[in-house]
């Protein structure tokens, strides 16, 4: 918890003499329904207003995620996780002469974890931790919009995760059961997800009535998540290529009516991986899977507003033959705006389910091996936005079957997430 109170202290000493400006602009803001909008600590700094002006935005990021784990396998205890973003977004039409944005991040992340010192889930309690545990070379990206902006062509060194299976609702929780990508393909595939990057292009035509589709081509390289790798773009260590593709509807008007999001997606792995429980370490010479992902507002206390109940549920199913989990289910509910004084505050209620394969549990059963069924958490959460720039989200979590292993206890994890927007 030291590290979450230092931050917030640094936080708000650097805030005194910006807090007006920012204050005003966030109220004068267009507020989305489905997230909440992040005013960055440094709006009205006179260094950030000529770099806007020359085309380049300034982005950063500290999120620091405190827990006290209670009955893991391995005893209680308190760890804390930090993650740092840094980097721009340049309008190379501004800044350049010709017409793009140019992404470029670099991220840090250090500290400890609740479910890899006490508990042994594969839920991570604290989402900003684990994959890309160092400081790495996040993103360097290139994205065109051609034809009247419905074609978007990007390309560089990205996670496929940015842009692919994600849900706004999601990230209104601390553990990365929800906040993130579904965890079957993360753990079953070689999808990739921030802050790891990996060479790729996408396209993306978007219909003016909210249909879209979009696919892409990445490499899959395991190697780049290790510890010592953080800056490594070589392609060294590829094991093939990764093909998503993606279809879905985004239902927007605004704060007077009743938002949705649905998509589908597909992707095949041309990586070869092991055949769970086959004889002699048998290869199958790809793996795929599929996801279904919905959202949608359904209730409001008045007509033209951003307080509102909102839903969603994903599911995902992986490769039969390969994929350590086989099924993974998320179901949750966001309350924005439970006070009308309050209307940037989200409550949110989530529970996560993942399904290991049943070639696996066979396999176990079969030379004596504890036998991994199914893991579920549970969070219910408070998000308070203090300030336009800082979110504080405490958060109570229930997990059982830690690792899918009956054997191991049930537990209770304690989170509080900060967030600030730099």
């Amino acid at each position: 918890m030291r590290a979450t109170v230092c931050l917030l202290s640094l936080a708000t000493a650097l805030a005194c003499q910006h807090a007006a400006a920012s204050e005003a602009e966030a109220a004068q803001a267009a507020k989305p329904v489905e997230t909440v909008k992040q005013v960055p600590l440094s709006t009205g700094l006179a260094l950030r207003d000529r770099l806007h002006d020359a085309g380049i935005t300034p982005t950063g990021r500290v999120v620091v995620s405190s827990s006290y784990a209670d009955g893991g396998y391995r005893g209680s205890g308190s760890a804390t996780a930090t993650h740092i973003d840094l980097g721009a977004v340049v309008d190379t039409g501004k800044a350049l002469g010709f017409d793009g944005t140019l992404r470029v991040v670099v991220s840090d992340r250090f500290g400890q974890a609740a479910n890899d010192r006490y508990t042994g889930s594969y839920i991570q309690n604290q989402a900003f931790w684990g994959q890309g545990q160092n400081f790495r070379l996040n993103e360097v990206s290139f994205e065109r919009a051609l034809l009247d902006k419905r074609l978007s062509l990007k390309g560089g060194f990205f996670s496929m995760g940015n842009d692919f299976g994600g849900l706004p609702y999601t990230c209104n929780f601390n553990n990365n059961g929800q906040c993130g990508h579904p965890l079957g393909p993360i753990y079953s595939s070689g999808w990739l997800d921030n802050p790891t990057g990996q060479w790729g292009v996408r396209f993306k035509w978007t219909d003016p009535s909210g249909w879209y589709a979009q696919t892409g081509v990445f490499d899959v390289n395991p190697t780049r998540k290790q510890s010592n790798n953080g800056f490594k773009v070589a392609l060294d260590g590829n094991t093939g290529l990764f093909f998503p593709v993606e279809l879905g509807f985004v239902h927007d008007p605004g704060q007077g009516g009743y938002g949705g999001t649905y998509k589908v997606g597909y992707y095949w792995d041309t990586s070869n991986a092991a055949v769970l429980g086959s004889p002699g370490a048998r290869q199958a010479s790809h793996r795929s899977g599929e996801y279904v992902q919905l959202a949608q507002r359904i209730w409001k206390p008045e007509e033209a507003t951003v307080r509102g109940i909102s839903t969603f549920a994903i599911a995902t199913q992986a490769d039969v033959r390969t994929g350590t989990l086989r099924r993974s289910w998320e179901l949750g509910v966001s309350w924005r705006g439970p006070f009308q004084a309050r209307e940037d505050d989200i409550v949110s209620l989530g529970w996560t389910r993942l399904d290991f394969s049943r070639r696996l549990q066979d396999y176990q059963r079969f030379i004596g091996d504890p036998v991994q069924t199914r893991e579920e958490m549970v969070e219910l959460n408070y998000g308070v936005q203090v300030a336009p720039w800082l979110v504080l989200r405490p958060a109570a979590q229930y997990v059982t079957r830690p690792s899918g292993l009956s054997e191991r206890p049930d537990a209770w994890v304690f989170t509080l997430q900060a967030q600030v927007t730099l």
